[in-house]
């Protein structure tokens, strides 16, 4: 049995569809819990008409204060063992529950699944697909023993429930970083691991981020990351301390550090752009991506490009091979 988590807050243009992808699951045995975050559009009137045809689904309206004291609700409100997530945004895939628990009870000893995704824009057209994680035990205890960052993508995380909570569950301090600094701390409860299969529909839409909010986001993966090599060596590192020392640094490592998330901020800027179809925005922040990180920035238009081309040669492979079976049969 499998509790979905969903966190929402003023998902009303989102939310039913992600719901339908869960009612549609060939694994029927599951809850949804929808913990809403206050909102103020019509997100709580679309889950409570939905839960009124599936008792499946339950609606928990909480005070407005975030995705992790959200989830951390969703988190002991959860009757059954696995914690699937799945934001209201994002899509899972029909089996996506059936495939992830044969996973589960095959290997018990795996503490977290995920699995691959589509990247859909704002309505539903595929950019592409992604995986990230560890795909066995051994790419698990590589990732372990050099002090590496596990990722994961959000739609395809399932995780055990009396672990997460004995961990701590999510640490609202890490709000834009909170799946992967948990999932650090998941790791040193047992394996995390990623199938090959596409489960999970990614949602790439909304506004530009900041500069102010981009740099505090990238120094909260930076502190994951030190703190992972910490514990290799049996250490620990404190959040707000590690922040705080930040701000000390010398001026020009501060503007190195400034100058390369700022690269980092535009050239996300305008993937989301492009993705939402706002052409002249991302022209500009592409610009300003180039500028601020050029080799860095040319790298990943270049892997992106070489990609795209992938795709459509072997679209026009597909097509041609079509095309002269059909006249050789002819």
């Amino acid at each position: 049995m499998i509790s979905i988590v969903m966190p929402s807050y003023n998902s009303s243009a989102f939310i039913r569809e992600a719901i339908e992808s869960l009612l549609c699951q060939s694994f029927p045995h599951f809850e949804l819990l929808v913990c809403d975050d206050a909102s103020t559009d019509d997100t709580q009137q679309i889950v409570q008409e939905m839960a009124r045809g599936d008792s499946r689904i339950r609606l928990i309206v909480n005070q407005h204060g975030g995705i992790s004291r959200n989830c951390n609700i969703g988190l002991h409100e959860a009757r059954f063992p696995w914690i699937a997530r799945l934001d209201a945004d994002d899509l899972s895939s029909p089996e996506r529950l059936e495939i992830q628990i044969k996973a589960a009870e095959d290997d018990p000893e795996v503490v977290c699944w995920g699995g691959g995704a589509l990247l859909i824009n704002r309505h539903g057209r595929v950019l592409r697909s992604a995986r990230i994680g560890p795909l066995n035990e051994a790419d698990f205890l590589d990732f372990k023993r050099s002090g590496r960052t596990i990722y994961i993508i959000s739609p395809t995380v399932m995780f055990r429930r009396e672990v997460a909570l004995a961990v701590g569950g999510y640490d609202p301090r890490f709000d834009g970083a909170e799946d992967t600094e948990l999932l650090s701390r998941l790791a040193t409860r047992g394996s995390l691991r990623t199938l090959p299969n596409i489960i999970a529909s990614y949602r790439l839409h909304g506004q530009s981020s900041t500069a102010q909010r981009s740099a505090h986001q990238r120094h909260l993966f930076s502190f994951i990351a030190a703190r992972n090599r910490a514990w290799l060596i049996g250490g620990d590192l404190d959040l707000d301390r590690y922040l705080s020392e930040l701000t000390t640094r010398p001026a020009l490592e501060r503007l190195i550090d400034d100058v390369t998330g700022r690269g980092s901020q535009y050239y996300r800027n305008t993937i989301l752009h492009f993705a939402e179809g706002r052409i002249a925005h991302g022209m500009v922040t592409g610009v300003l991506a180039c500028l601020f990180q050029p080799s860095v920035t040319s790298r990943r238009f270049g892997r992106r490009l070489s990609r795209r081309l992938g795709r459509q040669l072997n679209s026009l492979g597909g097509l041609w091979r079509n095309q002269t079976g059909h006249v050789s049969q002819d």
